[in-house]
């Protein structure tokens, strides 16, 4: 359990990134254009952006080291967000493009385009 906002000095937050509470933002994580909810854990050098559209990142998750997370395409794309539910993991080196992942999810490898239930 986190107790307050916790971003290392050397992440890039930004542009157009909301942080809630009890959030903790490891060093050399990229930000841009993205939702992040309550007691959220995102370790260091790990990618989350898109081109764009909304990414949404749920409550009680976390992106492992080196992953990477984003949303591309237009409004006309197939899925073109990527929406993590609650309590959902993200493993080391996993790479999620334009997915929804319903809650209580392990990713342990890399997916795109898909809505896992």
């Amino acid at each position: 359990m986190f107790f307050g906002i916790l971003i290392s000095k050397i992440a890039q937050i930004g542009p157009n990134v909301s942080i809630s509470t009890n959030a903790h933002i490891g060093a050399g994580a990229w930000l841009i254009n993205y939702i992040i909810l309550d007691d959220v854990g995102i370790k260091f050098s790990t990618c989350l952006w898109n081109c764009s559209l909304i990414l949404l990142f749920g409550w009680k998750s976390s992106i492992g080291r080196w992953s990477r997370v984003q949303a591309e395409g237009d409004h006309k794309a197939k899925l073109g967000v990527t929406i993590l539910g609650e309590v959902v993991n993200v493993e080391d080196e996993v790479v999620v493009i334009n997915c929804i992942a319903l809650p209580n999810k392990t990713l342990n490898v890399s997916v795109q385009q898909e809505i896992i239930l």
